[in-house]
């Protein structure tokens, strides 16, 4: 039973503790549920078919009415369960964007960019290509990969605007392949080495950008993307230490950090530092502002980590 807003054309059921007394569009009660169209069915079914038959019925809701007329019929309550009626092709359209929508994480994208940009280009995207079967999740990760060591190559060699423009095609592409594999149903183990690739071109593209900054203002350009290695490195592993211990991401332990998520250093929002520095003719005070807010995102991380652990062992 999917308790849901009932209408007229939606087939009812009339249940008393779990036991199904009605079945049918012309219920007229207070206490109804929506026929979900899913049964699961004992060959005894078939006995309550022949009666259907004889009584001039032809509807499988017919047979388990009849079932439920002999207390042999109960109901599943699935309320909150994710499940769409399709009878038309505007029915599929629509349970085909719920299943792109419902693909995001649990804990739903972090930072702001990939929460309001990224997310709505992904889910169009995808809805288009979650059929395709030549586009597979593994794929998707070696293209963004491949995507994103250009992008080094662009910033190394001083191609910094259309560098900066592509970071961001990068970002939604690597949005891909996570939410077509739970689409698809094909999440692997292997999947997950996804997020030390990700870490890795990311760095490319900091040291990238400061090797060529260098030729120009000396070393400071790559101090600042190494100490901004350090702590994005650093709030990393105290992020995924943090998991191991609770099995809890600290995006959403807490109210404060679900909030601060939003605006936590990521990839996403250090693009948009590296896009605005080279727009401004700038590059290297992006590499500052990236540095301060890596530094702050690591003291953050580390302070409401260490007070959340102290805080189980205590009750522990």
């Amino acid at each position: 039973m999917a308790v849901e807003k009932v209408s007229q054309e939606d087939t009812k059921v009339l249940e008393r503790g779990g036991k199904i007394l009605d079945i049918g569009k012309k219920i007229n009660d207070s206490d109804v549920a929506i026929d979900t169209g899913f049964f699961l069915c004992s060959p005894k079914i078939f006995e309550y078919a022949k009666k259907a038959i004889k009584e001039g019925a032809s509807e499988l809701a017919d047979c388990v009415r009849i079932a439920g007329q002999s207390g042999d019929a109960e109901v599943a309550d699935v309320s909150g369960y994710f499940w769409a009626d399709v009878d038309t092709k505007q029915d599929l359209d629509q349970a085909k964007r719920l299943i792109v929508e419902n693909s995001q994480k649990k804990r739903g994208a972090s930072d702001f960019v990939a929460h309001y940009f990224n997310r709505p280009i992904e889910n169009t995207i995808l809805y288009y290509i979650s059929e395709w079967s030549f586009i597979t999740p593994n794929r998707l990760t070696i293209a963004t990969n491949i995507f994103a060591w250009f992008v080094t190559y662009l910033f190394f060699s001083g191609y910094l605007g259309l560098g900066a423009l592509l970071t961001f095609v990068v970002g939604i592409i690597d949005g891909l392949d996570g939410k077509l594999a739970r689409i698809k149903w094909s999440s692997t183990k292997l999947g997950l080495m996804e997020h030390p690739f990700d870490m890795l071109y990311e760095f490319s593209w900091l040291i990238a950008l400061a090797l060529f900054l260098s030729q120009s203002e000396s070393f400071l350009p790559i101090t600042f993307a190494a100490i901004s290695i350090t702590f994005i490195a650093f709030y990393r592993f105290c992020y995924d230490q943090f998991r191991r211990a609770t099995g809890v991401s600290l995006d959403v332990y807490g109210r404060f950090e679900r909030a601060f998520r939003r605006i936590a250093g990521r990839r996403n929002i250090y693009n948009v530092y590296i896009l605005i520095g080279v727009l401004l003719g700038v590059p290297a005070y992006s590499l500052i502002v990236i540095l301060v807010h890596s530094a702050i995102t690591a003291i953050i991380y580390a302070w409401r980590a260490a007070i959340h652990l102290h805080a189980i062992d205590k009750k522990g």
